[in-house]
């Protein structure tokens, strides 16, 4: 059995390779005969440098920048590539973590020694710039970084903006300054885990600001101040980043890396899990291990453990996840790409001695999941087993709906079947559709290909691959198949998770979803 060990950090305890090593050797104590694999994960914040810098292949520079509050702080700088491409974490340079709750002031934290970082690389040779995007203590929307990296933040009488809040207040016009020619021929690329605009009800301010210390009186002025900040770069630079998915990342940070300098967004779990090769490893895997120090309804938002389950989930490789704790919430029902959830936790503790503990009962929970896995390793898969399905979409007025079933079990699902000889695929997807809901389809795209595995009747485990394709309605009415299908109905997205679905169903809509979606917009 192999098993794929990709950890996140444990935030004030251990680190995503500390945690990493700590599980893959619990594990092989369970399960002495299971192949194990390390890959410590992150999503851009912290760690990020470690994960990605820290191997044979990278270097890790020390450079002192301007913090928060305009003191120096000492910020990591990962290199790879032989310094082509270096890595920074806004949060080293700026980072809520770098001050104590007594000294935060938002208003005055700056978002400086990003650029400072930035500038220092491409000097150094840099051509790529990874940024990491979060855990940030400052909502300036990134003009410290612009001023600092030689663009140009200037109030009425043309001369740059005071740092933080205050100069945002103040902006009147923008240039990029020298930026252009430093920064010439280079690729910036912006990761980060949250997807909030740059302004509104869930942009940076209203969102983060109050986490950051922001007064709630004070939301309304400073999120009018961004909003005028993003339509001043709309007109002098060409781009008003007010709505950009992501924009709102790091106080306005990712909106200013898209507006000065030409940086593409990238989901920061997605963008490491590609750098580090874990796709490749997930292929060759039978199970995968992942975690971080708490698993709550925060985890589905891009977090390391939902990356790692989702990409997992439509490779047929179950993901069992760790947390040193694990939220209430949990309890009422969870996303069906982890197989499992466990809490490191073993027995009720405060804080500070669950952070002092993590070593032990992270092992200790390791080696139970070993001891599990090895018992059951005797299950795999004996025969495989292939079918077809559809995920039909149409529009209403009330949004999207799409065609599921209600088999003779009571469970909801999308209709499904296995292929005729001499059919293609395409085919017999749209003859089981036709022949279980009696709506004739047209197929409009690929959704891929679904694995779970189950007990035959003869005891042995099958593993069953179900491609499913995106397809969208061209006549007939509902009608269920007789002794297979008790219902045919057309459901509201927003409906699906209060139903009675099989674990894949869910998945696969969202999915599918996602596919007729892009469809309709290719936007960012």
């Amino acid at each position: 059995m192999r098993i794929l060990v990709a950890m996140n950090a444990f935030k004030g305890s251990l680190s995503a390779r500390e945690a990493s090593s700590i599980v893959a050797g619990g594990l092989r104590k369970g399960f002495r005969e299971a192949k194990v694999i390390e890959m410590p994960l992150a999503d851009g914040g912290d760690g990020t440098v470690q994960v990605l810098c820290g191997g044979p292949a990278g270097e890790i520079a020390e450079v002192e920048v301007t913090g928060p509050l305009g003191k120096p702080v000492k910020a990591e700088v990962g290199l790879l590539d032989g310094g082509k491409t270096a890595v920074i974490e806004s949060a080293q340079a700026c980072g809520l973590a770098l001050l104590v709750d007594g000294q935060r002031d938002v208003r005055r934290a700056q978002s400086t020694g990003v650029g400072e970082l930035m500038l220092w690389a491409v000097r150094r040779g840099a051509r790529r710039l990874v940024v990491g995007i979060g855990g940030t203590a400052m909502n300036d929307g990134g003009i410290g970084a612009v001023q600092a990296a030689g663009g140009k933040v200037l109030d009425a009488d043309g001369r740059q903006v005071g740092p933080g809040i205050t100069g945002l207040l103040d902006v009147s016009s923008v240039s990029r300054g020298s930026i252009p020619e430093d920064f010439k021929g280079v690729e910036v690329i912006a990761i980060t885990d949250v997807r909030n605009p740059l302004v509104g009800p869930h942009g940076a301010t209203r969102v983060y600001g109050p986490q950051k210390g922001l007064a709630s009186d004070e939301i309304e002025e400073v999120d009018e101040a961004m909003r005028r900040y993003a339509a001043i770069l709309g007109r002098d630079l060409g781009q008003d980043p007010s709505d950009l998915p992501g924009a709102g990342a790091g106080g306005g940070l990712a909106a200013a890396m898209a507006a000065f300098f030409g940086a593409r967004f990238e989901s920061g779990s997605c963008f490491v899990m590609k750098e580090t090769g874990f796709f490749e490893e997930l292929g060759c895997a039978d199970l995968v291990v992942t975690g971080e120090g708490s698993i709550d309804s925060q985890t589905v938002q891009g977090k390391v453990p939902f990356a790692v389950a989702e990409a997992a989930y439509w490779m047929g490789v179950p993901v069992i996840a760790l947390g040193g704790g694990l939220a209430r919430d949990v309890l009422s029902g969870y996303p069906p790409e982890f197989a499992a959830l466990f809490s490191t936790t073993l027995r009720p503790e405060g804080l500070s001695e669950a952070m002092a503990s993590a070593r032990e009962n992270l092992f200790f929970a390791a080696e139970q999941i070993g001891k599990a896995g090895r018992v059951f390793a005797s299950s795999r898969a004996r025969r495989q087993d292939f079918a077809v399905g559809g995920i039909v979409v149409r529009e209403s007025g009330s949004g999207l709906e799409v065609l599921l079933i209600e088999d003779r079990w009571g469970m909801v699902a999308p209709p499904k079947g296995h292929m005729e000889p001499g059919e293609t695929p395409e085919e017999a997807a749209t003859r089981e559709v036709y022949e279980e809901t009696g709506i004739r389809v047209a197929v409009a795209g690929d959704v891929g290909e679904v694995k779970y595995r189950f007990f035959a009747q003869d005891g042995e485990v099958v593993e069953k691959a179900v491609r499913y394709f995106l397809m969208t309605p061209v006549g007939g009415e509902p009608r269920p198949q007789e002794g297979e299908t008790q219902r045919v109905m057309w459901v509201s997205a927003r409906d699906l998770p209060g139903m009675r679905c099989y674990r894949d169903t869910l998945a696969i809509v969202r999915r599918g979803l996602k596919v007729f979606r892009a469809g309709q917009d290719s936007t960012f």
